[in-house]
């Protein structure tokens, strides 16, 4: 069931869903969505982001700031390459500084944003979670296994892991034809 007044798990959103979230989004917040949406981050953890932590050059990203406490390292999407190759972030310190007093950009900034861009594209039941449980779920229908999906987004149990990810009627109906 999809989020509703701050209740419920955050909207799984297709590709061209997140493409538009990320086409729509003022700069710097779009280039946030996108972090989140070809890691698998948590919208903190790539608000958090210092310009030390990303490597576009090798295409990696290390994560250092995560709610583990457990740094992860992960290769970018070449398309996240791409995005980030051609944004103005700064080359020290956060991606996303703050023009407040904040070091960085707030996740509720972030989400004021994301709000009105989703409502604009009339998509329901969207959070910061969204783009990490739709990686997620993504790779998942994809047939990627489960342990590698858990060692991208930062899962230390692959119980917690299962809570992301969504069963689509089409998966369910091949996976009943795979039984004979």
């Amino acid at each position: 069931m999809p989020k509703v007044n701050g209740k419920g798990q955050a909207a799984i959103l297709t590709n061209e869903q997140i493409d538009s979230v990320i086409n729509l989004c003022r700069k710097p917040y779009c280039y946030a969505v996108a972090i989140s949406a070809f890691t698998g981050c948590r919208m903190g953890e790539a608000l958090k982001l210092r310009a030390e932590n990303l490597n576009l050059n090798e295409g990696l990203i290390a994560l250092t700031h995560t709610k583990t406490g457990r740094s992860r390292e992960i290769e970018m999407h070449p398309e996240l390459v791409a995005i980030l190759s051609e944004a103005a972030l700064p080359s020290k310190g956060y991606l996303f500084p703050s023009t407040r007093k904040a070091e960085y950009i707030s996740r509720q900034a972030l989400d004021k944003e994301l709000r009105e861009v989703c409502e604009a594209l009339e998509l329901r039941g969207v959070g910061t979670h969204s783009f990490r449980r739709s990686l997620a779920t993504s790779l998942h229908g994809k047939g990627v296994p489960v342990k590698t999906i858990a060692s991208i987004t930062g899962h230390e149990s692959l119980n917690e892991l299962s809570r992301y990810l969504e069963v689509t009627p089409e998966q369910r109906r091949a996976a009943i034809l795979q039984l004979r």
